[in-house]
């Protein structure tokens, strides 16, 4: 077994060491098209951090996020940013593009003048510098997102489903070299997530981050970021203060299902109940919690989720583990190597009276119980979340992450499967981090390759892991 951190470096200088010798360099994401929400999520969960250079060579520390603007105007208000040392109180605006700031007239926007950075991700250059301005010409401080951040982020198309040339000399591997391999890349892969999880922990807190980052892993692929901002605009801090119901009566409501059509579609006693109960507290904070503003209300993406996966259900799964915070935390605050065990018995007793039986808030009462989070979900969050976040201050929880028996495939590790090894399924891949090896190695060179398997240096670099 390689220890932790050794062997994730090994993978990183043979990755780095495989685009070398093709004579290119690991490419440079392209520029990124994402949701601009998904992009303001990641800016306020703290994941690129604090500490910036502007365009113009200035340090930037963000002091204080702020909060997330429900109406018109700018993206973020009460931000505290230190300028070259210098500390500056206002809003924050945060584009894909530099030139949107004037193609979405922010720069004759009087809304705008009290605005202290601008945010972008995508330059757009066009061979001169971009003046961000405020209504009366005073000039705004800029930073750029560098989009090699994002790349994990960036949404790419899964490669052609077809035996790649890797396969062959993946088989010559001995089991040793084979062993290390997939061990290596797991180890790189959990320790990309846990910097992720740690710089969000260093900008909020580590509850907050553990909140946001179980939210996430609850919202799947598909809501990853509609959980997300939900769990942002209603921070673990102040939804402890609160009781159950009010605390739900927040989550539903900010999440755009308390309305009025919500109730009338309702098709059993209970979920009308149910909501009558999240109303009773909705009403009083609707005001300051509903988005006033279209463009900030949540997107959630329902095509396709089965209904035991629906996010509205998802809710009902943070709520019971919310409830249980304490005995959570307890869990990743002291880790310990049965730390699989103790999360499984807790995620095993989550109740909630209504989510329990439903499916939805338009579904009838399910004949049994089901339960809150199912086997992968649970090992899911164990390994994107508890294992790299307790990993960074416990390596000797690396062989409890070994441990962890595989989740069921998806379509991604069908293709990265079928890719490396063939159409027989490998009967060694049993293990969850053997899975995400297999994504890893998948991501560095099958959809980094653009000849479609026929130029990629992979293969014909294999050996230099003997």
């Amino acid at each position: 077994m390689t220890t932790y951190r050794t062997a994730a470096n090994r993978y990183a200088s043979f990755r780095d060491e495989v685009f070398a010798s093709s004579g290119s360099q690991v490419a440079e994401p392209s520029p990124i098209d994402i949701p601009e929400m998904e992009l303001q999520a990641m800016w306020f969960g703290g994941e690129f951090g604090r500490h910036f250079s502007g365009t113009r060579g200035e340090t930037i520390e963000i002091v204080q996020f702020g909060h997330w603007n429900h109406s018109a105007g700018p993206d973020f208000t009460e931000v505290a940013v230190r300028i070259d040392g210098q500390l500056h109180s206002g809003s924050l605006e945060i584009d894909l593009s530099l030139h949107s700031w004037e193609s979405h007239g922010h720069g004759a926007n009087t809304h705008f003048d009290d605005v202290v950075l601008h945010v972008f991700l995508n330059h757009d250059h066009d061979g001169g510098d971009f003046y961000t301005r405020t209504s009366q010409h005073q000039e705004i401080t800029q930073l750029r997102i560098d989009p090699a951040w994002l790349h994990h982020a960036k949404a790419r198309d899964l490669a052609e489903a077809f035996p790649g040339r890797c396969l062959t000399p993946l088989q010559q591997l001995s089991d040793t070299a084979a062993e290390t391999l997939i061990e290596s890349a797991a180890q790189y892969r959990l320790e990309r997530k846990s910097r992720r999880l740690s710089a969000m922990a260093d900008a909020t807190s580590a509850d907050q981050m553990m909140y946001q980052a179980i939210a996430e892993a609850l919202g799947y692929r598909k809501n990853k970021y509609a959980m997300s901002i939900m769990a942002q605009r209603n921070p673990i801090k102040s939804m402890l203060l609160l009781p159950s119901t009010a605390r739900e009566a927040h989550w539903y409501g900010t999440a755009g299902w308390m309305q009025t059509e919500v109730h009338d579609a309702s098709l059993s006693e209970e979920t009308s109940t149910y909501l009558k109960d999240l109303w009773q507290h909705w009403w009083k904070i609707r005001p300051e919690i509903e988005a006033k503003d279209e463009r900030r209300a949540i997107k959630w993406h329902l095509a396709g989720t089965r209904p035991v996966n629906h996010p509205q259900r998802r809710l009902g799964a943070l709520a019971a583990l919310v409830d249980s915070w304490n005995a959570a935390s307890a869990i990743w605050k002291n880790p310990t190597a049965d730390i699989t065990k103790h999360w499984t018995v807790l995620l095993e007793s989550l109740q909630h009276d209504h989510w329990q039986h439903h499916y939805t808030l338009h579904s009838k009462r399910a004949a049994k119980a089901m339960r809150l989070i199912g086997q992968d979900r649970q090992r899911d969050i164990l390994g994107n979340v508890l294992f790299p976040y307790c990993l960074a201050d416990h390596p000797e929880l690396w062989a409890a992450f070994l441990s962890l028996p595989a989740v069921d495939g998806n379509e991604k590790l069908r293709r990265a499967q079928l890719r490396l090894f063939g159409t027989k399924k490998h009967p060694t891949i049993k293990r969850y981090y053997q899975q995400q090896a297999l994504l890893q190695i998948y991501d560095d060179f099958c959809l980094e390759d653009t000849s479609e398997c026929a130029e990629c240096p992979f293969p014909e670099q294999l050996c230099q892991w003997q």
